[in-house]
């Protein structure tokens, strides 16, 4: 289902479902042929216990190969709009959101925008800093503090990795420890990835896919805008606030 809101079409679409599966048929078959009573048969429920547990969903957010559009939000990007679409698969405790948006720009220069870490403060949403604790090639590890109306403040590690291959880029993160925080200083989990294409459609662009995961954690009552500020609300702004960023960088 799809609808109106936030400058944007906001399509509301089953996330995807992954799970681990075990086949022991083949096992159990050759157990049986052999002999040996009692040792057998625990060497055999020790197996299916073992084999049968089934693979744990990874609960890291996984960057898609690909931008899939419909013909509604194509046209909503070429007039200039974000596309805002909520993503669930009914077993997450947090809320998914991604927003779409084009950028007159190149790959590199959105990519070169984005890890620079640093000037996030200057302007993402609700970041009054961002501190480097590590930072390689091609990974960092930053501390963000979030501050949001009424003197409220957030703080997470995230674990950091990105790639520029010219034509796309991609930059992922999940959520890490930070020890010493309470958990009202804190949000329970956050993970998410940029994506960044080379556009067809639009000479000189290129589009940007913002997706993540947040789960604010308890939320006392009468606090429940948290939990908007911290996914719905802000996912469009910052495609909006990075694109603007991208434009007073490269094109005074």
């Amino acid at each position: 289902m799809c609808a109106f809101e936030a400058g944007g079409l906001v399509c509301y679409l089953p996330g995807p479902s992954r799970s681990g599966t075990s086949n022991v048929k083949g096992v159990s078959e050759k157990l049986r042929k052999r002999k040996g009573g009692i040792d057998m048969l625990i060497v055999l429920i020790l197996l299916s216990i073992f084999v049968m547990v089934p693979t744990v969903p990874n609960e890291k957010a996984i960057a898609a190969t690909n931008i899939e559009l419909v013909q509604q939000e194509r046209d909503l990007l070429l007039s200039g709009d974000i596309v805002l679409r909520e993503v669930t698969n009914g077993k997450e405790r947090g809320k998914t959101f991604e927003a779409v948006g084009l950028i007159k720009a190149t790959v590199s220069e959105v990519y070169q925008v984005l890890v620079k870490f640093e000037d996030y403060p200057k302007f993402m949403p609700n970041v009054s800093k961002c501190e480097i604790l590590q930072r390689a090639d091609d990974r960092a590890i930053l501390n963000y503090t979030l501050s949001l109306p009424l003197g409220k403040i957030r703080k997470y590690r995230l674990n950091m990795t990105f790639q520029n291959y010219k034509s796309r880029a991609i930059l992922e993160w999940k959520s890490i420890e930070w020890p010493g925080l309470k958990k009202s200083e804190t949000i329970e989990n956050t993970a998410g990835y940029w994506l960044l294409e080379e556009y067809s459609e639009k000479a000189e662009h290129i589009i940007a896919l913002y997706h993540v995961y947040t789960d604010p954690g308890p939320i006392p009552p009468g606090l429940g805008w948290i939990v908007d500020i911290l996914t719905k609300n802000s996912v469009p702004d910052v495609v909006i606030k990075t694109r603007n960023r991208v434009y007073e960088t490269y094109r005074k």
